[in-house]
């Protein structure tokens, strides 16, 4: 897990919808897959975002994430995972509903390659929602192209429409993919609710999902998700 260009690029167009977050959660501790001229591009092109840092200011000694978040500001973070060592601040299991204590504390939570190697994804994301203050936003860039036996999963634009938005009642704040190879073309992933083949789509090469959402301040009644192709016969 960790963050590159298309990541650090996400990250810091959404820094916008945490100003004013406390207390942030990211699944796994993020290492910087930056060195070098990519790094010095990053720094660059974090301008078009009103941030302007040196390069210098992103890295940190370890080659973890901490430095480069608050840089583009983004409230301290807190790591779980499932062992103790890269020194996360909580150690559990996804697969498993998180413990009481921390349900509701976060205004902030970051799955940057996480949940796609959890078995029991749907209790991962479930365990991000209960999370969640009111008002939380849940950002997330995962693979979606394809990369056989990188994990038990990958996640499609219904995970961000079908479960976020109309089970959950999350605002939408950004939905897309964007190429990890050549023109790194961004694609807006719009909703595929009714679509007669929903949000099917094929990629050319190696592709990222990213999505930001936020968490409505009155919670919706929980349903379950159905494919944006199969909301038709929804009972």
């Amino acid at each position: 897990m960790g963050i590159s260009l298309i990541p650090g690029k996400f990250l810091a167009r959404n820094a916008k919808h945490v100003t004013d977050a406390k207390r942030g959660l990211v699944l796994g501790r993020q290492k910087l897959h930056l060195k070098g001229h990519r790094l010095v591009k990053l720094a660059r092109q974090l301008k078009q975002y009103g941030i302007e840092v040196a390069p210098e200011d992103l890295v940190q000694e370890d080659g973890f994430t901490e430095k480069f978040l608050s840089a583009i500001g983004y409230p301290k973070l807190e790591a779980m995972d499932f062992t103790a060592s890269e020194g996360a601040e909580h150690i559990h299991d996804l697969n498993k509903k998180v413990p009481k204590k921390l349900e509701g504390k976060f205004d902030l939570i970051i799955d940057g390659g996480t949940t796609e190697h959890i078995f029991h994804i749907g209790t991962a994301l479930e365990n991000c929602h209960a999370m969640l203050k009111p008002g939380g936003v849940m950002m997330s860039f995962v693979a979606a192209d394809g990369w056989f036996g990188h994990g038990f999963f990958q996640t499609g634009p219904d995970v961000t429409w079908r479960y976020w938005h109309h089970c959950l009642g999350y605002q939408v704040l950004e939905a897309g993919a964007q190429e990890r190879r050549g023109k790194q073309e961004y694609f807006d992933i719009p909703d595929p609710s009714g679509q007669r083949r929903g949000g099917v789509r094929a990629f050319n090469g190696p592709t990222m999902l990213l999505y930001a959402v936020r968490k409505p301040l009155e919670p919706k009644p929980k349903t379950f998700p159905v494919q944006g192709h199969y909301v038709d016969y929804e009972r």
